[in-house]
């Protein structure tokens, strides 16, 4: 059996390197030059098969010093070195940590609460996701003087990310915010475009996006809240030239009363009307809907879901 009193101090940090690996451990030696960090590279193809009874004595040991040279050791340790990321939102600690290893991104993540553990994680590219998984499960094996390091120089990094009301990632959400914030026409143009240019990318649109043709899709208590609040020659320009299902649809989820009132509205449209107030109108109709949304009454996420449990 390999005895750690025989190791070289090249091999006691080729064996750090091994086990805790290259990201890590060079954030554990700040003062390492390249010579001394190539010296560790070609060792690690010589170094193999380590017990885990030297890798544990190894890194009980800590070894700071080799091939002469002493390194730098961690700074001095504070008892909450993460406390800086009570400072900031999910988005920019995943902004924070997007570009390091699996591992630092599972310390760093370690740090949150529960449920912001669930939402960095969630934020992370999936491919990455059972990496860092994976590694939360062997923290136990980073020495407290990395965990000290890795904070600071995180803390470091922290000054230069966005500020929250600064930060935006874009994606689907704001572009469902942008396109319905359009003329029709031009959001139209624009879906064509992107079905064909990016269809992933509409993909993740629909989640947010809601138009009136997805209508049909709400519970009907829901659609005679929004109807409250829209002027009845607006539904009636709104439903020229719609299928009989979506005409009864509204009828059903308004007063008897509104509904009297209402064929007359439409009786009075007879023949064609300018596409420009049918789009006009429906569009109103949607935004009404987003102002309840807004208030909390519902999510239209939730209905632009196609994975519904029965």
């Amino acid at each position: 059996m390999i005895d750690t009193k025989n190791l070289s101090g090249i091999d006691k940090a080729t064996i750090l390197f091994k086990a805790l690996g290259a990201d890590l451990s060079v954030q554990l030696f700040k003062g390492i030059n390249r010579s001394q960090l190539q010296k560790i590279r070609e060792n690690m193809s010589k170094i193999t098969n380590i017990p885990f009874e030297v890798k544990k004595a190894v890194l009980e040991e800590f070894y700071f010093s080799f091939v002469s040279e002493k390194f730098t050791p961690a700074q001095e340790e504070t008892k909450k070195p993460f406390e800086f990321m009570q400072n900031l939102t999910d988005e920019q600690i995943t902004y924070l940590i997007s570009s390091e290893s699996p591992v630092i991104m599972a310390l760093t993540i370690a740090q949150l609460p529960v449920d912001r553990q669930v939402n960095v994680l969630q934020k992370l590219d999936p491919i990455v996701q059972p990496k860092v998984m994976t590694e939360m499960g062997h923290l136990t094996e980073i020495p407290l003087e990395g965990v000290v390091n890795i904070a600071n120089t995180l803390k470091e990094k922290s000054a230069f990310i966005p500020r929250a009301s600064e930060f935006k990632r874009g994606g689907g959400q704001d572009l469902a915010g942008i396109l319905s914030a359009m003329r029709p026409k031009d959001e139209k143009r624009f879906m064509e475009h992107l079905a064909k240019e990016a269809p992933e990318l509409v993909e993740q649109i629909k989640r947010y996006y809601f138009t009136f043709e997805d209508i049909p899709k709400l519970p009907q208590n829901i659609l005679a809240e929004v109807l409250k609040s829209v002027e009845a020659s607006e539904v009636a320009y709104a439903l020229k030239g719609q299928p009989e299902e979506v005409l009864d649809l509204f009828m059903n989820s308004l007063p008897q009363r509104t509904q009297i009132i209402l064929e007359d509205e439409i009786k009075l449209l007879e023949g064609p009307q300018p596409r420009r107030k049918v789009e006009t109108a429906q569009k109103k109709i949607v935004e009404k809907l987003r102002e309840l949304e807004k208030e909390g009454r519902f999510n239209l996420e939730d209905f632009m879901d196609a994975d519904f449990v029965e």
